[in-house]
């Protein structure tokens, strides 16, 4: 409780100056500290109730205060969480997430101009975003700024005077039949195994082949049902990271898919596997639905989180270097380096090998489940049939 000058108790955040003035003081949501002055006791008394119930309540007092990435979390506040789905708000905190780690998004928000977020698109076009990527983001800040200006907190939009860069097309990263060879002899060594192998026998998103659950496998039908993305995140701010599953990327992209042989087998393997570490681990193995049915999961019946994934295949990366730099010293030759690559390059890998062996797109679209505007007039509408005898042709695992 503060005083004034002669003893007497002002209330809570209040006190008197020795040049006669009182000072209010608070402590908004974002931990940041408001101080009012004022000669008037009753008046600042008024402001200083309606600064704490607008903090409390989530309205922002004057886009003078407020940084972007505070004014993101009331963008969500107000105009997507509890309107969308959660698996929608999710995205658009990816789609916001470069911002964060831009100086950006500690600028208040009538401190940023054009040449702010121009800098923020040309940065993330250097370091490899892709076009659509980034086409996102200037998206987003559009909406948000707009929103922005709406609410008093801003006069101009700054994405009015941003160019997009120019759009290029990048070569895939696939691997070829000798870095696929060198990879899969080290990556035997790993739990993580089973999951390179099954990306690259049918194609799937890594979101795709962690998400699958054995509901999903018709093993007397021979069928694959691809229906779900596994993520592990926070989808809201102030909860911790967890598993959720999301529908796939594109419409296209829940698909029936014939089981190959290949597939199959390795579907199988995991099985054997997993009902082993059941009856290992049974006093650990609790995991409650609807994660109790999934495919690929760790000793204790856990699904698979995708940075781990990324982070086995750039350990089996650097393993299989260093033993490629010892022979190649050994049999005095140039070494046959690995280059890095991401999960996603198993998809690529997938439609390479088709294309190799003359599967015909008509075949791969379908199966991959590939979104292709062209591919959608071609068929006027309709679905196109996979061409299972072509695919059986190929082996995706043995193709040194």
């Amino acid at each position: 409780m503060g005083k004034d000058l002669k003893g007497k108790e002002l209330g809570k955040g209040i006190s008197q100056r020795a040049d006669g003035n009182y000072m209010a003081r608070y402590v908004d949501r974002y931990k940041k500290r408001h101080t009012f002055y004022g000669r008037d006791l009753k008046l600042l008394r008024r402001k200083l109730e309606k600064a704490r119930y607008e903090s409390e309540q989530g309205i922002l007092l004057s886009g003078e205060n407020i940084t972007l990435s505070e004014w993101f979390g009331e963008y969500l506040k107000l105009y997507k969480e509890g309107k969308v789905k959660e698996t929608t708000v999710y995205r658009i905190r990816q789609t916001f997430s470069p911002c964060k780690k831009n100086i950006v998004g500690m600028m208040k928000l009538q401190e940023i101009k054009a040449i702010h977020i121009q800098q923020l698109i040309n940065e993330l076009d250097e370091k490899g975003f892709t076009y659509g990527t980034i086409r996102l983001l200037k998206s987003l800040l559009n909406e948000m700024f707009k929103k922005a200006m709406g609410n008093g907190y801003m006069l101009i939009n700054p994405c009015d005077a941003v160019v997009m860069p120019k759009k290029v097309t990048y070569e895939a990263r696939f691997l070829t039949g000798q870095e696929q060879e060198m990879f899969l002899e080290v990556a035997k060594e790993y739990s993580h195994y089973d999951i390179f192998c099954a990306c690259l026998s049918f194609g799937g998103r890594i979101g795709e082949v962690l998400g699958l659950k054995w509901s999903d496998i018709d093993f007397e039908k021979k069928t694959m049902h691809i229906q779900r993305t596994l993520h592990y995140a926070k989808v809201k701010e102030d909860e911790p990271c967890h598993f959720f599953f999301t529908t796939p990327k594109t419409e296209t992209s829940n698909r029936e898919i014939p089981l190959l042989p290949e597939t199959e087998a390795i579907l199988r393997r995991v099985r054997k596997k997993q009902l082993r570490n059941r009856m290992l681990h049974a006093s650990q193995w609790n995991v409650q639905s609807p994660f109790d049915d999934m495919v690929f999961t760790t000793q204790q019946g856990i699904p698979i989180r995708y940075g781990d994934v990324n982070r086995t295949i750039k350990s089996v990366i650097l393993k299989a270097n260093l033993q490629e730099e010892e022979l190649a010293k050994f049999e005095n030759r140039e070494p046959f380096i690995l280059k890095p690559f991401s999960p996603h390059c198993f998809r690529h890998t997938f439609v390479t090998r088709c294309k190799m062996n003359g599967v015909p797109y008509e075949t791969i679209q379908p199966y991959v489940g590939h979104s292709d505007k062209e591919m959608t007039a071609y068929y006027n509408h309709d679905k196109p049939e996979i061409d299972i005898s072509a695919l059986r042709k190929v082996s995706f695992l043995s193709v040194v």
